[in-house]
């Protein structure tokens, strides 16, 4: 009976809410607030952080040893009948290499600069004729152009190609 009476003190009704409440652990007022994840934002920083080491550990290990090993150029006098190429007057090694297989030179420069000069004068040109054409055919009348077509002179020209393999092939008389 005794064990009983020990039961009886525990199933109280004042009893039972404060073991109630006391399961209850909040750890005081501090709570933990609710935010988005960082999982995308890390796994993006650590991948960029990854593939820049990759390639700068190698690039400045690569540019470390080309500036101690080669080292700036000296000045010196050229020798005669020696004609110095473009990237040969730069000091230092890494702009020799970068002047030489990634740059164009001045001189390709300059040649493709007069090649758009000359293209452009003789569309000028072109024009030019063809405007004189038209204004000695209304001048004159006694010539109508009316038929012609610039787009399709190169079938014409095909035309002329075929004729000429046909004629060396075969010889000038018609074999039909």
């Amino acid at each position: 009976m005794a064990i009983f009476s020990t039961l009886r003190s525990g199933l109280k009704p004042n009893n039972f809410k404060t073991i109630i409440q006391n399961q209850v652990r909040n750890g005081g007022h501090y709570t933990v607030p609710a935010r988005p994840s960082r999982w995308v934002y890390d796994k993006f920083k650590d991948d960029v952080h990854f593939y820049f080491m990759l390639t700068a550990i190698p690039v400045g290990i690569s540019i470390l040893a080309i500036n101690i090993l080669v080292g700036p150029a000296e000045l010196r006098p050229i020798p005669e009948g020696y004609q110095p190429r473009e990237w040969e007057y730069h000091p230092n090694p890494i702009t020799r290499i970068i002047t030489k297989y990634f740059k164009t030179g001045m001189q390709e420069n300059y040649e493709v600069h007069l090649h758009c000069a000359w293209e452009c004068a003789k569309i000028s040109e072109m024009g030019q004729l063809r405007a004189e054409v038209k204004r000695q055919m209304q001048i004159h009348g006694d010539y109508k152009g009316w038929y012609h077509r610039p787009d399709i002179a190169r079938y014409s020209r095909m035309k002329r190609e075929a004729d000429t393999f046909n004629t060396s092939c075969q010889g000038t008389e018609f074999q039909g």
